[in-house]
């Protein structure tokens, strides 16, 4: 198994939407892809609630069978 992670740091704005409106849609697509990603084993999304200036905006984490699967 491989575990993978990422982190991202969003501009104040960007697209016309804020940072926490850009959080949110970052979320729901990355969601979204539960499912249709072969190999795929695990797929979690987070988004910052302490607002710390370390903070990252938004995290995936996700596990796939081995590095082929993360590979492809």
């Amino acid at each position: 198994m491989v575990k993978h992670i990422v982190f991202w740091k969003l501009k104040d704005e960007a697209n016309g939407m804020s940072k926490l409106e850009n959080a949110a849609a970052i979320k729901q697509k990355l969601e979204d892809l539960n499912g249709k990603i072969e190999g795929c084993i695990k797929l979690e999304v987070g988004c910052d609630f302490l607002h710390s200036a370390e903070s990252a905006d938004v995290v995936l984490y996700s596990e796939f069978e081995n590095k082929e699967a993360l590979d492809f």
